[in-house]
């Protein structure tokens, strides 16, 4: 059966079966801070974690590529946009609870509300997430972290099902391999649950580090601006942003967007700018800051192209 066929068929399963939304050529530029990027042919948000699994054998009989997506907030999305379907796990699956010293975030759930939760709980250990955008489920995937924390050392276990044979699964923490920005999950585990280690604390320190971690990044990141987060990597012993500030690349643009002034590792859409223009300046920066230092920058954000997930 040709691809079109197999994917307007699985359109017709989901909106058939499933009580969550099906958009057809749905303009993924609407989905990520960024606000670029071209049309995913499907893209499906289910209602909530029995949703989601009623949806996984629709996919593993329609033989299409998946995409999971949360917040979009580390996300760069070509023109071309992609071909298969966009699973976006922010909004049904974005259940949250504390548990004496074991939180419980499903994938969907906002990182940022996830840590107050925990603060109002009483509970220390996940205040590092109060300012990072988007979603537990993305967090994890690339292990993200702030202020000296990265959230896979608070995990305990994941729940996951995987898109290739349909099974659940539940992975302790010690069966996984996680390093700086990265976890290693084999290909097809969507993440949908996680716990996390916390432990008591009053409430007023806890809030009173928090807002201390918002101020230091509101007056040092362009949080105003559409951008996808830090661009790179910080390589081993130093900065990103340090380098590329001393490679002489604050306020360098292509067409409409542009190194920060503000923080130079992060890329800025000024309103009207192209996927295509960000990769053309990511090039321009990892040249000048390997002319300079003789250092290779690696991207942090996720390339999404017309077959996947790409580096750029």
């Amino acid at each position: 059966m040709p691809d079109a066929s197999k994917r307007n068929l699985l359109a017709r399963e989901i909106r058939a079966r499933c009580r969550g939304e099906l958009l057809v050529d749905e303009p993924l530029k609407k989905h990520t801070h960024f606000g670029l990027g071209g049309p995913a042919d499907l893209f499906f948000r289910p209602a909530d974690m029995e949703d989601l699994i009623t949806a996984v054998p629709l996919v593993l009989d329609s033989e299409q590529q998946v995409l999971p997506v949360g917040g979009g907030t580390n996300m760069l999305v070509r023109e071309a946009g992609f071909r298969g379907l966009v699973i976006c796990l922010a909004g049904g699956l974005s259940g949250m609870a504390v548990e004496s010293d074991l939180g419980i975030a499903q994938a969907g759930a906002s990182l940022q509300v996830f840590s107050r939760r925990c603060q109002r709980a009483g509970r220390t250990g996940m205040e590092f997430g109060c300012g990072i955008p988007g979603t537990v489920g993305g967090a994890i995937k690339g292990n993200a972290g702030a202020w000296g924390g990265q959230i896979m050392e608070r995990t305990a276990w994941l729940r996951v099902l995987d898109l290739r044979s349909g099974d659940a699964l539940e992975l302790q923490r010690d069966s996984i391999t996680f390093s700086y920005r990265r976890t290693d999950l084999p290909a097809g585990f969507l993440i949908v649950e996680a716990g996390f280690i916390l432990e008591e604390d009053d409430p007023g320190p806890v809030q009173a580090r928090m807002d201390e971690m918002l101020a230091n990044r509101r007056s040092s990141q362009p949080l105003w601006a559409r951008n996808a987060g830090c661009i790179f990597k910080n390589p081993p012993g130093t900065s990103a942003g340090l380098l590329i500030d001393r490679a002489g690349c604050k306020g360098l643009s292509v067409g409409d967007v542009e190194v920060s002034d503000v923080h130079a590792n992060f890329i800025v859409n000024r309103g009207g700018g192209t996927a295509a223009d960000v990769l053309s300046l990511v090039r321009t920066v990892q040249e000048r800051v390997r002319k300079a230092f003789g250092i290779e920058m690696n991207m942090e954000v996720r390339v999404v192209g017309e077959r996947g997930i790409e580096n750029p």
